[in-house]
């Protein structure tokens, strides 16, 4: 589910346009942690003065559903930015990818069903030597997924 979820976000292209591209290519849309410094790239956490956009998406709860082979995922979302507001924006683009959709088929072959999200809103990464202190949005994702492929 979480690759799934990864894949959903960067392909919407309101999310496109704010997060872009890291130096290999890959859209700043991340599992679990932020990207770390790789070769030439410095990675997603910057110093103050050189924040760039990103989100990071994490598995907080994933239980079974009784007699059906679907597991009902929530994902953690978090929504990297330049100041408050730039991360508020790249969260309701996120928001706008899962917010009361439909049943579908992910890229991955897993049907997804009526995912849904709700707004945390915002913090700060912690400081250094933790974190980065940047600005973030908090949201989680209720996100239905199968177990096996439906494609």
């Amino acid at each position: 589910p979480l690759q799934a979820a990864i894949a959903e976000l960067a392909a919407n292209a309101g999310v496109q346009a704010i997060v872009g591209v890291d130096a290999a290519g890959a859209r700043r849309i991340r599992p679990v942690e932020p990207q770390g410094k790789l070769g030439a790239d410095l990675g997603d956490a910057r110093g103050a003065g050189a924040y760039i956009p990103f989100v990071v998406v994490t598995v907080i709860d994933s239980p079974a559903v009784p007699y059906a082979p679907v597991r009902d995922v929530v994902l953690g979302i978090r929504c990297y930015a330049g100041s408050d507001a730039a991360a508020e924006a790249l969260w309701l683009a996120v928001e706008a990818v899962f917010r009361d959709r439909g049943a579908r088929a992910a890229a991955s072959g897993l049907g997804v069903w009526f995912s849904s999200c709700r707004s945390i809103g915002p913090d700060r990464d912690p400081a250094p030597p933790n974190g980065t202190g940047q600005p973030l949005w908090h949201g989680t994702a209720r996100y239905p997924t199968t177990i096996a492929s439906v494609a």
